[in-house]
Parts: structure tokens; sequence; C-alpha cells
């Protein structure tokens, strides 16, 4: 929850193409809306948050942002794990189906979604009226990088495609030894 100025940059973007936004949703989430005449509404989600990795690419671009998490610990952030990614294909997305309105109709509502990786931003989101407040949609579409896929392929799954944020305690009972001489313990 605390990509303030990455926020405000997507709310500025999608402004900028004509899109109704509401910023701070479930606290730094985004909200852009499109209504574009009778049809089925269609939501896309983009994840904007920051990871506590220092980015080393070099890049004149790259990070230079430190930032502080819910524990109070500072490091240094970027948008790995493709967020920024995910973002930029939301604006070009959101600027597509803005130059062809005239040849769908319909609702389009974009969600610029915080606090992604450590399971939080969406139960915010939801908890913050996200389906009462806004249009409720008829599918929604997300999407990961994955660079297991090769240069110009999509792949997709219904349903969940990628890992999770949820955690589990697991308890193992048993005998210790080592794993190449299993036989001897």
């Amino acid at each position: 929850f605390r990509e303030t100025e990455t926020a405000a940059r997507l709310a500025e973007e999608l402004r900028a193409l004509g899109y109704d936004v509401t910023e701070g949703v479930g606290q730094t989430g985004i909200v852009a809306v499109l209504e574009n005449g009778e049809g089925p509404t269609l939501m896309l989600r983009a994840d904007m948050d920051g990871l506590p990795v220092e980015e080393q690419t070099g890049l004149d671009y790259a990070s230079t942002i430190t930032g502080t998490d819910l524990r109070g610990q500072t490091a240094p952030v970027m948008h790995a794990c493709a967020h920024d990614t995910h973002m930029t294909a939301l604006v070009g997305a959101a600027r597509q189906m803005m130059e062809r309105r005239d040849t769908w109709s319909g609702t389009l509502v974009l969600i610029g979604q915080p606090a992604e990786e450590i399971g939080l931003g969406a139960q915010a989101m939801l908890e913050d009226g996200l389906y009462e407040r806004f249009p409720t949609p008829d599918a929604v579409v997300s999407f990961h990088t994955f660079a297991g896929v090769p240069t110009g392929q999509i792949h997709y799954a219904p349903g969940y495609a990628m890992a999770n944020v949820d955690s589990v305690d697991i308890e193992v009972h048993g005998v210790g030894g080592h794993g190449a001489y299993p036989h001897t313990t």
C-alpha cells in the first residue's frame, strides 16, 4: 500500500485518455471506467506494487526509490516481477479501447491493484466497495508475463493460471538423515 506515486501516475495516464478515474480505492488502488453504451462489462486488472529489490540494470530509467514496508523495514524497491510491464499493457489496452470505441459497446473497467505481492490489495479494494461503487464485470481479464512463452505467443488458461500469495505451514515428522545416504538413517 505504498505505491502512491505509481498510482498517481497511472491515474494521470488514464485520465489523459478520457477515462473517469477514481483514486484511493482500497487505499492506493485506482479504478478507471469507460461507459460506451449498452453491452457487457469487461474488467482489466494490472498490479502496480513495487518489490523490495534493488534494480541493477544500469538503465537510465532504473528505479532509485527506497521504500518502507508495512513492518517499517526500509529497502530499495522496483517494479520487479514485470509490474511495470503490466501497467504499460493496461495503459496500452486503455488507449486502444478508447481509440476503437466506435467498434464495440459496453463498459470497460480498468483496475490498478495495490499490494498484490502481499495478497492484500484485491481484498482491500473489495472491502472498499469495488463491486458496489463501480460497474460489476461480466468478465475479468488479468495477465502475467512469463519468460517461458516464446515472443509472439500468448498462453491462457481458465481460472487460476499462476502461483498465489497464500501461505501454509507444513509440519514434518520423521527421522533426519542425509539425502545421499537415506538408507543409513
